[in-house]
């Protein structure tokens, strides 16, 4: 029986699924780079499924010594994966597309809901002892601006139109497949600009490569509205943090949550700019797919990639290692 890797805080996240399998023999292991190499040799293993820790040596060379692995993230983004070592290693990469979408897009709207109403803000001052209210601002008839019009994108559409009455705008660098209209999208534009200048919100949805490392910048933050709110619920390194901190600083925009960091757990990358100071800033600690519903459906998916593997069926496989 093959046995399968799974690291300790994903398996902590779906025990009930990992211990069910009956095929295959799931053990949690370390998510540290060389502890992990290390238990793959000592369990002969093939296969791992690993969360959004970066590897960037030693797992390889230990996968790519059983004549073929795979690494399956639970999960969706794989920039924390070198895929181009998986490769020369004959390692397949697989990620977990669908699978978390409703939870993010769910988690995207109570942020935008808890700027609106100012309730971090609120319920910290009542803690202390004071009892006073703040004005706060409706959903309803704003334009929320969705950047990234994927699966994750296309659920907080849906979401923010049929629920809130919001008027939502999104933008992405190809029409989408499917009609914008169909989840709410009043516009569509391949233009950031546009995208930026119209909302009063502008929700995060970009994968992390090489066209979109801190592409949230000043400049594109300065196009937004004086009192429009952002929040990112993708990956930290499409933002710009210091230059959103300079944003809200200023008070030019109203506020901004944040779900994902370049630095993870949260750290400054200028010690004069920590966005933990900030008392219009919502910050949540990289728990937007972190729902009972979402990591059963993870790891579902996660073992299915693996059993696919191991038959050969790589066609089921949802691959994201080619060049």
């Amino acid at each position: 029986m093959e046995t399968i890797l799974v690291t300790e805080l994903e398996f902590s996240k779906a025990a009930e699924v990992f211990r069910s399998v009956k095929d295959m023999c799931c053990k949690p292991a370390p998510a540290d780079e060389a502890a992990l190499a290390e238990a793959v040799a000592l369990n002969g293993a093939r296969a791992v499924i690993v969360g959004v820790a970066p590897y960037r040596g030693p797992l390889y060379e230990a996968l790519g010594k059983k004549n073929g692995g795979i690494i399956a993230r639970f999960g969706v983004g794989h920039d924390s994966i070198d895929k181009t070592l998986a490769r020369l290693r004959d390692i397949a990469v697989t990620n977990t597309p669908g699978a978390l979408d409703t939870s993010v897009a769910e988690h995207t709207m109570w942020l935008m809901g808890c700027l609106a109403r100012k309730i971090v803000r609120q319920e910290t001052r009542l803690r202390a002892g004071e009892f006073a209210c703040e004005v706060g601002v409706e959903l309803r008839g704003k334009t929320l601006g969705i950047l990234g019009f994927g699966g994750i994108g296309r659920c907080v559409a849906s979401m923010a139109h049929l629920g809130f009455g919001m008027k939502v705008i999104a933008c992405s660098r190809h029409a989408p497949a499917e009609p914008p209209a169909r989840f709410g999208v009043e516009h569509f534009t391949t233009s950031v600009e546009e995208l930026f200048r119209a909302s009063d919100v502008v929700s995060v949805h970009l994968p992390v490569n090489a066209d979109t490392q801190r592409f949230v910048n000043a400049t594109r933050l300065a196009w937004l509205k004086p009192g429009a709110m952002l929040i990112n619920t993708a990956r930290g390194a499409v933002l710009d943090e210091e230059a959103l901190y300079d944003a809200l600083a200023s008070s030019r925009l109203a506020g901004a949550a944040l779900d994902v960091f370049v630095c993870e757990p949260y750290a400054p990358l200028h010690p004069g700019k920590d966005l933990r100071t900030l008392d219009n800033v919502v910050l949540t600690p990289h728990t937007g797919s972190n729902t009972r519903e979402a990591n059963r459906r993870m790891a579902e998916s996660a073992l299915q990639n693996v059993r696919s593997f191991f038959s050969g069926d790589t066609g089921r496989m949802t691959r994201v290692d080619k060049p």
